[in-house]
C-alpha cells in the first residue's frame, strides 16, 4: 500500500529517533577525519545522518549541509558528486555511507576529481568503520568504567542509595545477591609515576586478569585500586595472586608499588562499607609493615616464610618482577588495634609522648630507637647498623628518656614508645 510509513508517524518517528542515537560525536569523528587524512592526500568531510557536516580537514566546512551527503545517508549508497551531477552546497568528490551492520552511522566525504577519488571509495569505507567501530567501543569501555565507578562508590559509602545502586547494576548486568571480596590497593609512596596520565592502561591490565568476568566491580578513584571481587571464583590464596599480579602490572605501568589490603566478603550491599573499611585499614598496614621490612624488621603476618615466585614471605607476595604486599585484616595483629585508634585519640597520645620535640628530634629518636628494637636492645649491633660509635648510641637513647620521660630500655616505657611512633608514622601516612 502506498505511503503506508507516513499513515503511522511513530514508526518514522522510532526510525529517526534509532538514527539519531547512532551519530557519531564530533570528537570521535574529528579523530577520524585525521586518521583518513594521513592515508589519503585529499581533504576529507565527516558528515552525521542529516548530511551536516560535523568534522572535516577544511574547517569551514563544519556546520554546512550537505545534499549528497544526505542522499548517501537515505540510501546507503555510494553518491557521486561532478559536473554531471551537481548537489546544493556539495564539491566534486564522492560520499561514502559508513555502517553498522544495516544501519547507515554516518558520510564520509572525500573532496576531488571524481575519477580520482572513485577508486578509493570502499577502502575508505572499510576504513572508516573500523575507527568507528573501535572508537565506540572505547566509548563503551569508558561508560562502563564510569558506572562501574559509581557503583562501587555508591556501595562503600557510609550511607547507601537504594535507588541508584539498583539501577547501575541493572545497567551493567550485576548480581547484587552474589557475596564479593574487598580489596583496597593504594601507593606505597606519594613519589614516582603519574597514575592518572596511564589509568587507562592499568585499567586494560584489570580486565585482562579478571577475564572480563561482569560480576567482579573494579575502579582506580583518587589513587586508590577498590576491587569487589565475585568471590564464587577466588580462594584467598587466589584472591593474593590476583593482587600481587595487578600490584606488578601497576609497577610496570605508572612506575609505583602497591601495597593491598583485604577485608571481609561482602554477601549484601549493606556490608560493602564495613568490608571496604577493612580493606583500606589493612592496605595501610600493608604499607607500613612494608617500612619495616625494607628497614630490616620482621613481618606481622603468619604468612609462608618462602621467597619461591608467586607465594607469600611476611605478607608479600614475590612474582619474580616486583614485589607487592598483600595484607589480610585478620592478619594484621597489633596493627588492628592500633588502626582503630580514632585519629583524634591517637594525635593527642603522641603529643602526649613527643610534646615540646621538633619534627627533626622526634625522627632521630626514631631511628635509634627502631633500630635498638631490630636487635633486642643490643648497642653494639644498633651502632653497627647505624654506624654510630656505642657511646652515642647510649647518649641517643639517654636523650629519649630525657626529652619524652620514656625509658627505651624499661619494657613498659619501650612499648608505651613503639605504639607512639607507630601511631604518628600512620598519621603521616594516612
Amino acid at each position: 500500500m502506498s505511503g503506508e510509513e507516513d499513515a503511522n508517524p511513530s514508526i518514522e518517528r522510532d526510525r529517526y529517533a534509532k538514527e539519531r542515537e547512532m551519530d557519531i560525536d564530533p570528537h570521535i569523528a574529528t579523530t577520524i577525519v585525521e586518521n583518513i587524512k594521513g592515508v589519503l592526500q585529499h581533504d576529507i568531510n565527516f558528515f552525521n545522518t542529516e548530511g551536516r557536516v560535523i568534522a572535516s580537514t577544511d574547517p569551514t566546512r563544519i556546520g554546512t549541509d550537505h545534499e549528497a551527503a544526505l542522499l548517501a545517508a537515505r540510501t546507503g549508497r555510494i553518491v557521486a558528486v561532478d559536473a554531471e551531477h551537481p548537489f546544493a552546497g556539495a564539491r566534486d568528490g564522492i560520499n561514502v555511507p559508513v555502517m553498522q551492520g544495516d544501519t547507515v552511522i554516518a558520510v564520509v566525504g572525500i573532496t576531488g576529481e571524481r575519477a580520482r577519488v572513485e577508486p578509493f571509495g570502499n577502502v575508505i569505507k572499510k576504513m572508516t568503520e573500523i575507527l568507528v567501530r573501535e572508537n565506540l567501543e572505547q566509548v563503551s569501555r569508558f561508560d562502563r568504567r564510569m558506572m562501574m565507578t559509581n557503583l562501587t562508590n555508591l556501595l562503600i559509602a557510609p550511607q547507601s542509595d537504594a535507588a541508584p545502586i539498583g539501577y547501575l547494576a541493572s545497567t551493567l548486568g550485576i548480581d547484587l545477591d552474589r557475596p564479593r571480596i574487598v580489596a583496597v590497593g593504594r601507593p606505597e609512596s606519594k613519589s614516582g609515576g603519574d597514575a592518572g596520565a596511564t589509568q587507562d592502561g592499568t585499567y586494560d591490565a584489570l580486565d585482562v586478569l579478571l577475564g572480563g568476568n561482569a560480576e567482579h566491580l573494579y575502579t582506580i578513584y583518587g589513587g586508590e585500586y577498590r576491587l569487589l571481587l565475585d568471590a564464587a571464583h577466588f580462594t584467598p590464596d587466589g584472591v593474593r595472586d590476583l593482587l600481587a599480579r595487578l600490584g606488578d602490572a601497576a609497577s610496570r605501568i605508572n612506575g609505583k608499588r602497591l601495597a593491598f589490603g583485604v577485608g571481609d566478603t561482602a554477601h549484601t550491599a549493606a556490608e560493602y562499607h564495613r568490608c571496604y573499611r577493612q580493606a583500606r585499614t589493612a592496605a595501610l598496614w600493608s604499607v607500613f609493615a612494608g617500612d619495616r621490612v625494607r628497614a630490616g624488621m620482621t613481618g606481622t603476618t603468619a604468612a609462608d616464610d618462602t621467597d619461591a615466585t608467586g607465594t607469600v614471605v611476611d605478607g608479600e607476595v614475590n612474582t619474580g618482577v616486583a614485589t607487592t604486599r598483600v595484607m589480610v585484616y585478620d592478619d594484621m595483629g597489633i596493627g588492628l588495634a592500633l588502626c582503630a585508634v580514632p585519629d583524634d585519640t591517637a594525635a593527642r597520645f603522641v603529643r602526649n609522648v613527643f610534646g615540646g620535640l621538633t619534627e627533626e628530634e622526634i625522627d632521630e629518636a626514631n631511628a635509634v630507637f627502631d633500630a635498638y628494637t631490630r636487635h633486642n636492645g643490643s648497642i653494639s649491633r644498633t651502632a653497627e647498623e647505624l654506624f654510630l660509635h656505642k657511646n652515642t648510641v647510649q647518649n641517643r637513647l639517654n636523650k629519649i628518656t630525657r626529652l619524652t620521660g620514656y625509658n627505651p630500655r624499661e619494657l613498659a616505657d619501650h612499648t608505651t614508645l613503639a605504639a607512639a611512633f607507630t601511631l604518628r608514622r600512620l598519621m603521616n601516612m594516612a
